[in-house]
């Protein structure tokens, strides 16, 4: 066991904790239990050891000793008044696998961590992040700066794993392969992994905002955590919402090229149909059959089939059914629709007629068009007078 305190200026110290004993996470397998009680006992003394060098935290230190798991407790002491202990998982590297649990106990003025991996306190105890220690009033403050050091490693695999979305994203507009959906959900369990790394410290700042209240939430370094945990937030809403689109997409080209293939088959049948029925008429054991004698009945036969065949596909062609069905074949019918809907608020008063062709097509020289504005003057009708109008 390595045990160092730490005071600081503003009236508030930090106790280190670091244990020799690491607890077996997983289930060990028969053959090596031996080794891991072996372990045990050499170990066995530590944990005593810590409970009575540091009475006060016993009963954490008890608890929290070969805890493996999430845990957070919100207690009320005597002494130290208001307390929040517990455990939290933190990921120390890439491999998502490399993950070691941080036990924590802190009040207003005091603070213990307790871990097994060396590389938690090396981090925390950078030359660094002395300065930030000095400046923080109190224990719960200078406890999510650490928090927000341990972070960096969140922060790294968030940026590795949208740099792996986008070359999904990527690869799903330039190729799209039918092994993507394993990609697509392998990235999915990625981000859940993430979720459950942070949505522990989401709670912790919960709980400790509730315990401490201005205490915590008037320090410099809380406001700075709620700006990163609120862009974490975001970061995760975001590839979900990235991820659900990915999911949304492949689904509908797959039902695509369902339909495409189903449709296919469906022309493919639809033309051999002639070719099947003949082939069962004549295939038959008739006597008499039409062509059967015939020198020309292989041509006849094989011209109707011809005939019906190319009859039937440009029926399917006609339709639109051979092609893209997702484009009309006939552009002028969409033009049509559209001039009549352009067409449609002009209606025609009653009484009115369009001109003919003939005049339609008549060019009207500007003498004419002189008159006819007279005409239509000398048509209208007086205006009414002013007091009418009032």
């Amino acid at each position: 066991m390595i045990h160092r305190n730490l005071r600081y200026m503003m009236g508030w110290e930090w106790n280190v904790l670091q244990l020799q004993h690491k607890p077996v996470i997983h289930e060990p397998r028969p053959k090596f239990q031996s080794n891991i009680n072996n372990n045990n006992k050499r170990f066995s003394n530590e944990k005593y050891e810590l409970m009575q060098t540091y009475p006060e935290v016993s009963q954490w230190i008890e608890a929290s000793y070969n805890r493996t798991t999430n845990n957070i407790v919100l207690q009320h002491a005597e002494q130290h008044g208001v307390i929040v202990q517990g455990t939290i998982l933190i990921q120390l590297s890439e491999d998502s696998k490399d993950t070691t649990p941080f036990h924590f106990w802190f009040s207003s003025n005091k603070l213990f961590t307790m871990q097994t991996d060396t590389r938690i306190p090396l981090r925390l105890q950078n030359l660094d992040h002395a300065s930030l220690y000095d400046q923080c009033h109190s224990a719960p403050e200078a406890f999510f700066c650490m928090i927000g050091i341990l972070l960096e490693s969140l922060d790294t695999g968030l940026d590795q794993f949208e740099e792996r979305l986008g070359q999904l994203e990527t690869d799903m507009r330039e190729r799209n392969r039918k092994d993507l959906l394993d990609d697509i959900i392998e990235r999915r369990y990625e981000l859940l992994h993430f979720s459950h790394l942070y949505l522990p410290v989401r709670e912790l700042e919960g709980l400790a905002k509730e315990a401490f209240l201005d205490i915590l939430t008037a320090s410099t370094s809380y406001v700075r955590m709620q700006h990163r945990f609120e862009r974490i937030d975001n970061l995760l809403n975001h590839y979900a919402m990235e991820i659900d689109t990915l999911i949304s997409v492949d689904d509908a080209l797959s039902n695509f090229r369902g339909n495409e293939i189903i449709r296919i088959l469906t022309i493919f049948t639809v033309i051999c149909l002639p070719i099947t029925l003949f082939g069962a008429i004549w295939g038959s054991n008739f006597i008499t059959l039409p062509f059967k004698d015939d020198p020309l009945g292989f041509i006849y036969t094989f011209g109707a089939i011809m005939l019906i065949t190319s009859f039937i596909y440009f029926l399917l062609w006609r339709q639109g059914w051979t092609g893209d069905i997702l484009m009309h074949r006939k552009k002028h019918k969409s033009l049509a629709k559209l001039s009549l809907n352009i067409l449609k608020p002009l209606e025609l008063e009653k009484g009115t007629q369009l001109p003919s062709r003939k005049l339609r097509n008549k060019k009207v020289t500007p003498s004419e068009k002189s008159k006819a504005v007279l005409t239509e003057y000398a048509n209208d009708e007086p205006l009414p007078s002013r007091k009418l109008r009032q």
